[in-house]
């Protein structure tokens, strides 16, 4: 099964992941890449960051970054 990387970044720098997680089908890890941008968006809210700054990257084994997710998008969908 394929691994992808959800990695995170901040505006300055990129914190990479470094496990991944397996999953089927890209769409799935897409998936699983929304609801950490979701889960981010609020943890970045309540402690009074910048959300336009900070993005979640759903990348292959390669290291191919297959999709961007801005966490100021999530917020203003569940807002």
């Amino acid at each position: 099964m394929p691994r992808y990387f959800f990695h995170i970044r901040d505006g300055w720098e990129t914190i990479p992941d470094e496990e991944g997680m397996e999953f089927p089908t890209q769409n799935l890890a897409e998936v699983e890449g929304f609801a950490s941008a979701r889960d981010l968006a609020a943890a970045a809210q309540s402690n009074g960051h910048n959300l336009a700054a900070y993005a979640v990257e759903v990348a292959d084994e390669a290291g191919t970054v297959l999709r961007r997710i801005k966490v100021e998008s999530i917020y203003r969908r569940a807002c």
